[in-house]
């Protein structure tokens, strides 16, 4: 690692002025969608040192959020060498990481009265990177040092974070994945007022009715959203042409197959499980029925199974696990279900395989991530051993979701249809005595269950509130 390249991803040494034409910086400052990413900026305070760690897709944003928080340290003032940015997507391995750091604090002299602010961007892509940040631990090098540690697999930042020195700070583990339709909303300029899943669920027939008036302009923009997902590249993609280009399809591809090639040794195997996921999303299914599935292609349970967790791992897909309501765990050889994590992702499946996901199971795929909370994604990304869960009695009948408030299971069905029967809820009514169903335009109330529109669902729903 040569000091010149050190300062072309670090021109803020030179000049402070350079991180207003930084790429990054400028892309979003010129794009028609903005989406700030609150959180991230109040979980990790300039003025508390530790590890940090931030999972999440690849384009989802990480990048610009880095360089956002660099930008903010620099207008507060931040002696701009006491700023450290390094991505490792262009180093072979763990040694040259600890190279570059330690030819950074031999360039600058420390000053331990100061904080050190660095950032390493796509750290996941260097095996056994955790080792590096030990050892510069070990030997004092990041004493009152803020690091940030953003990566696209959460397997490898959960089998590596575990590990990591510096969480007797403030250190915290993160997530970024595609934005709700609330988010979508407020990047806007739209406010809607929010409601948990308990208010939702006391709002009588009178409530919802004027919910549903007051709100009902949203429909045009969940039509956007529909067509979009949470993506903010994709989103200002389609806001600005009227369609997703296929440039921007590609970018997504590319990094999906180029992933899977790097991680698992095989494109051919991931091309071989998209071209059958239209068969398979939303229906429950065992690691074991998959096999007849894939016949011909992958045909052990165990490289099977090992395919989509890392799917899961690395936020391509969301897979859903059977929830023992009496124990409220998991019963993980029950059978499972899977659904792609954003609407671009089910783009790419439909690119590869020549079928279209149909417009009730992207309604699901989207219920669900409205129901995600950060903290189910830290351990195991989307692989949701901590929920959203699903449930099926003994005669098969299943409940699409359930949601936990609280240590309360909450039912929550899709139907997303205009003519809803008393039969489309009467499991949620009989097992839980209460529920959310997911209408397409009704909203109705009968004794504890809520029907609702997707769109104002979507709207409303808070984790937060």
């Amino acid at each position: 690692m040569r000091v010149d390249e050190l300062y072309l991803m670090n021109p803020w040494w030179r000049d402070p002025e350079e991180i207003y034409v930084d790429k990054h910086i400028v892309t979003f400052e010129k794009s028609t969608f903005k989406y700030y990413p609150e959180k991230l900026f109040k979980e990790i305070l300039p003025e508390r040192p530790g590890v940090y760690t931030i999972r999440g897709p690849r384009q989802i944003g990480k990048t610009t959020f880095l360089k956002f928080y660099i930008k903010g340290l620099i207008e507060k003032g931040v002696n701009p060498s006491n700023i450290f940015f390094f991505t490792c997507d262009g180093i072979n391995d763990r040694f040259e990481l600890i190279e570059a750091l330690k030819i950074y604090f031999q360039i600058f002299k420390r000053n331990l009265d100061e904080i050190r602010y660095l950032f390493i961007d796509e750290v996941t892509t260097i095996e056994d990177w955790q080792k590096s940040i030990k050892y510069l631990v070990d030997i004092g090098l990041l004493d009152n040092c803020l690091i940030v540690l953003a990566g696209s697999s959460a397997y490898d930042l959960k089998k590596s974070s575990e590990r990591l020195p510096g969480r007797k700070d403030h250190g915290k583990d993160l997530v970024y994945i595609p934005i709700t339709f609330r988010e979508f909303l407020g990047s806007l300029g739209i406010s809607v007022g929010g409601k948990t899943m308990e208010e939702i669920l006391s709002l009588s027939i009178d409530d919802l009715k004027i919910l549903y008036l007051k709100n009902a302009f949203l429909k045009e923009y969940f039509l956007k959203y529909l067509n979009t997902g949470g993506f903010s590249k994709v989103i200002d993609d389609f806001l600005k042409r009227g369609t997703i280009s296929e440039t921007t399809k590609g970018i997504y591809r590319d990094f999906i197959l180029g992933d899977a090639e790097k991680y698992l040794g095989s494109r051919r195997n991931i091309l071989d499980i998209f071209r059958k996921l239209p068969d398979v999303v939303g229906q429950r299914f065992s690691w074991n029925s998959l096999v007849d599935l894939f016949t011909g292609a992958i045909e052990s349970v165990d490289t099977i199974q090992k395919y989509f967790e890392y799917l899961g791992y690395s936020f391509i897909l969301a897979n859903v696990f059977f929830v023992d309501i009496s124990k409220k765990s998991i019963r993980p050889k029950k059978q499972k279900k899977t659904y792609p994590s954003d609407k671009i992702i089910t783009e790419i499946i439909s690119e590869i395989s020549g079928k279209e996901i149909e417009l009730p199971r992207l309604i699901e795929m989207f219920t669900l991530r409205h129901l995600i909370k950060d903290e189910d994604l830290v351990q195991h990304g989307m692989n949701l051993y901590d929920g959203p869960f699903f449930w099926y009695s003994n005669r098969g009948n299943e409940i699409d979701f359930i949601y936990d408030h609280n240590g309360v299971l909450i039912p929550v069905e899709v139907k997303y249809q205009n003519k809803i029967n008393k039969s489309d809820y009467l499991g949620m009514k009989r097992v839980f005595g209460k529920g959310v169903l997911i209408t397409q335009d009704i909203v109705f109330k009968d004794e504890e269950i809520v029907g609702i529109p997707a769109w104002l669902f979507f709207a409303v729903f808070d984790h937060s509130e």
